[in-house]
This record gives C-alpha cells, sequence and structure tokens, in this order.
C-alpha cells in the first residue's frame, strides 16, 4: 500500500513539474521578442511604422526607446527588419529597427559652417538629404561622420535643423542633423516662378564652373543640373551675364557658380552648349505684340510660341532685350514685342515675363 502511494505522489509530482516547465516555457516564448522584414510604408510617420510584409501591412508602435542606429531612415520603400515585442496596449512595439546604409564621404570646408532648418522632402536617401526650406529645396550630403544621433528616424515630412558646410565635391554636406519636432505637409515647386529668389544676395565673380544639362525640375530662380556627379541646384542671379537665356530639359550649360552668403549655390555666368542666339538682322518698323505659353521646342536662337491662333516661331538674337524675362524654361507665360526681319522670320524686340 505504501509502496502504491509513493507511486501517485511521484506521479503528481511529475504532473506538476511538467506543467510548471510547460508554463514557463509558455511564458518565455511569450516575453521572447519576434523579428518582422518588409518594406516602409508612405503612411509611416514619427509614431508608427507601417511595415509592408507578405502577410500584409502591420502598424508597429516606435517608442522612445526603440533602437533606431541601424535603421534611421524610415523613408517609402526602405527594407527594414524590426525586432518586435506586445505592449500591453496590444500594439507591436519595436525594441529596434536596422536597415540598410549607404553613405559618401567627400573633403569638407568646415572653417565655414551654416544651420538651416525644413523638412525631409522627397528623394532623401541614406546618401542625400532632400530639405525643403522657405528658399526651396536644398541637396545635403549624408557622410559617414555626419552626426545624426540627434534624429529618432528620417521620415516623409520631418522637421529638422542641419549645421552643414561645403565639401570639394560642390555639394553642402551635413555635420549634425537634429529634430526640430513636428512634420511639414509637402508641395511642389510651381514651374512659373518669376526670378526673385536670389535677388537678396549681391552677385559675385564665379569662382567655378560646371557643365551639365538642365533638368526637368529647373525654374526660372532655381537651376537644376544633371552633371557627371549628381544633381547641382543653383540660384540664378537676377541680372546674370547670360549667354543662355533658354532652359529646356536636356539642353547642356556650362555654369559659372560661386557660394552665396545664404549658403545657396548661385550662377550669375551660363552659356548654352545646345544652340546659340539667331544672326541680327534688318527689321521692318512694324511691332506686333502677342501673348502666349513658351514651349519645349524652343531653343537659344528660336521661341516656339503657343498662342490662341497657334504656335509661332519667333527668333531670338543679340538685340532682343531679355530684362523683362532673363529666363525662359517649359510653359513660361510671356508678352512678346517683335517686328519682321529680313530674313522673314519675326525677332524678338522685347520679351516680358507675364
Amino acid at each position: 500500500m505504501k509502496s502504491k502511494l509513493s507511486r501517485i505522489i511521484s506521479v503528481i509530482l511529475m504532473a506538476a513539474l511538467i506543467c510548471a516547465t510547460s508554463l514557463t516555457l509558455s511564458m518565455d516564448t511569450e516575453a521572447a521578442p519576434t523579428s518582422f522584414s518588409g518594406t516602409v510604408s508612405d503612411k509611416t510617420t514619427s509614431d508608427t511604422l507601417f511595415l509592408i510584409t507578405s502577410g500584409g501591412t502591420m502598424q508597429i508602435k516606435i517608442d522612445s526607446a526603440t533602437d533606431t542606429s541601424q535603421g534611421k531612415f524610415l523613408l517609402p520603400g526602405y527594407k527594414v527588419t524590426c525586432s518586435c515585442q506586445v505592449g500591453a496596449d496590444e500594439y507591436w512595439h519595436a525594441l529596434s529597427i536596422t536597415g540598410s546604409s549607404k553613405t559618401g564621404a567627400a573633403s569638407v570646408d568646415t572653417s565655414k559652417i551654416a544651420t538651416v532648418t525644413g523638412s525631409v522632402a522627397k528623394g532623401t536617401n541614406e546618401e542625400m538629404l532632400f530639405l525643403s526650406t522657405k528658399d526651396g529645396t536644398m541637396e545635403i550630403k549624408l557622410d559617414p561622420t555626419t552626426d545624426v544621433s540627434g534624429v529618432k528616424a528620417f521620415i516623409m515630412g520631418k522637421n529638422l535643423q542641419v549645421t552643414c558646410s561645403r565639401g570639394s565635391d560642390a555639394y553642402m554636406h551635413a555635420l549634425t542633423v537634429t529634430d526640430k519636432g513636428g512634420t511639414t505637409a509637402l508641395t511642389t515647386t510651381d514651374t512659373t516662378q518669376t526670378n526673385t529668389a536670389a535677388q537678396t544676395v549681391t552677385t559675385q565673380t564665379p569662382a567655378y564652373s560646371v557643365t551639365g544639362t538642365v533638368d526637368k525640375a529647373t525654374t526660372s530662380a532655381v537651376l537644376h543640373l544633371n552633371t557627371s556627379g549628381g544633381k547641382m541646384e543653383m540660384k540664378i542671379d537676377a541680372g546674370a551675364n547670360a549667354s543662355c537665356h533658354v532652359l529646356m530639359p536636356g539642353t547642356s550649360v556650362t555654369a559659372g557658380f560661386y557660394r552665396g552668403s545664404d549658403e545657396w549655390l548661385h550662377t550669375s555666368v551660363m552659356v548654352n552648349n545646345t544652340s546659340k542666339l539667331a544672326p541680327v538682322t534688318t527689321l521692318d518698323s512694324q511691332q506686333l505684340t502677342v501673348s502666349g505659353t513658351v514651349t519645349e521646342s524652343s531653343s537659344e536662337s528660336t521661341m516656339f510660341l503657343s498662342t490662341s491662333g497657334g504656335t509661332m516661331q519667333i527668333k531670338m538674337d543679340a538685340s532682343t532685350d531679355f530684362s523683362g524675362c532673363p529666363v525662359l524654361i517649359k510653359n513660361k507665360s510671356v508678352q512678346v514685342v517683335c517686328q519682321r526681319g529680313a530674313d522673314e522670320y519675326y525677332h524678338a524686340v522685347k520679351i516680358t515675363a507675364k
């Protein structure tokens, strides 16, 4: 009897041990972090990562304790891996976020440091910060030495403060980047803006020159130039000494530039390498004034003007007065005073922006 009782007690103790072990294993499993991999959705905010996975889109909370040191770029389409746990609010919470990192380096002149504020704009990646500021969008390179410890994560529209200096590649390079708090709604650039953005900076003699092709993002105030080293942005000085008045996408341009007091690159000299002004010819005495929009077919020698009566071809030569409209871009609205030339073409006498 005693032996039978001992066996029963042993079985009960063994069952209790097995239950306790199972409970412990269950608790450990629940407490263990779980990893999820996917791509960042454009819905992501400073507080919540929307992660697109093979099983659907997850909402993962980003806390103050979340380690983002290896995955600061939470931008649409970026691939990241999150180590997560379920919180008391039943949401997944990120313990850490990791992603790829590709950075570049350049010699940077730190003797002159500028501080700018703005919001993260479309195009930002691990190598380049596109910062939307009140004066336009700046392209600021991010180096391995850039201190980004003050940024929780780079998210579209996130407000940042950046200290930067000019590099040997003519780009601004970020020295430090810190959060400014909040986000800013992103807006598009008006491609018909007038040439006013650069008028607060005194025109200087160009210190450098670069050749590239005009990018479609170019406006009347800012030249976007695709070069062998990447896309450069330069404010076009008012009254620039230009041998280039027509900035159509794909046009080859050589720009003389310098660094302005506002830390932007400025061009005061531009040369059109694709086309030249038309030859000067004798004009008749009758003037015709027409209005319309400049089409993409325009070149340095000929404006193709879309009017209510059709498209006109108007020659531009050394005697054309460009003071009322120094730069012609696609879809620019203008008024042209012209006269018939001895070559039977209309020639622009004066061009004014509308």
